[in-house]
């Protein structure tokens, strides 16, 4: 056991006694130097796939820069004439370049003059609708103010609800008379109103029951922003 352990001990002297050696016929045949060991050093920093990306980039950079200089025209290849048809070549892509741009800048303009005519139909639309409704409500403040109004509407109330139903079923089939309809219905209390519409719906007009329905409560929209309250 002994003469192992002996054994192994002369090999790792001998290996140190190389290995000295060796640095030292490298110093004295000045083949190390501290710039080559920093140089080493630096090399086992950096891992492998990690080298190859940052050359492979390297590499695709300078191509590209490359690339992206101007070539000047190759003036022993090209004889006058060819350099020429060359420049007029360029100056053609030029000109069809700005043309590009110009037609873009057209459509853009006339695109902006598009979206302004609309907007101004659109405001020209607003104000007649505002027109159309102030002249409505003017009407419907001068019907609803009217004594004659006023008596047909207490007699309408008074009637039975069949009957007054009748009535206001005969108004609308004139074609005329919707608003003034609505008018009345918005203007009687909810009990008669209600006992009114009910009859439509026993009748089986229930859609026209639910139209009268709407258009008094949008009526009562009308009212209250015409007032300048919120609905």
């Amino acid at each position: 056991m002994k003469s192992i352990k002996r054994a192994i001990l002369a090999v790792l002297i001998l290996n140190l006694i190389a290995m000295l050696a060796g640095i030292g016929w490298l110093l004295s045949s000045h083949r190390v130097s501290k710039d080559r060991v920093l140089e080493l050093t630096k090399l086992f920093e950096e891992p492998v796939h990690i080298e190859e990306a940052r050359l492979k980039a390297e590499a695709q950079a300078a191509a590209d820069a490359e690339a992206a200089k101007p070539r000047a025209l190759p003036e022993g290849a090209l004889n006058s004439g060819e350099r020429n048809l060359v420049r007029v070549e360029m100056t053609q892509v030029d000109m069809a370049r700005l043309e590009r741009m110009k037609r873009e800048v057209e459509d853009l303009q006339s695109i902006l003059r598009q979206e302004r005519a609309a907007l101004s139909n659109e405001r020209e639309q607003f104000a007649q609708d505002v027109a159309d409704f102030n002249a409505m409500r003017e009407r419907l403040m001068e019907l609803e103010g009217g004594k004659q109004f006023k008596k047909a509407l207490a007699t309408i109330t008074t009637m039975d609800a069949k009957d007054a139903k009748t009535v206001l079923s005969t108004m609308l089939d004139s074609g005329e008379k919707h608003d003034e309809v609505i008018s009345y219905l918005s203007a009687m209390d909810e009990r008669a109103r209600t006992a009114i519409l009910t009859e439509f719906l026993n009748e089986g007009e229930d859609q026209l029951a639910a139209d009268l329905l709407e258009s008094v409560r949008l009526r009562g929209l009308e009212t209250t922003t015409a007032d300048g309250n919120t609905p």
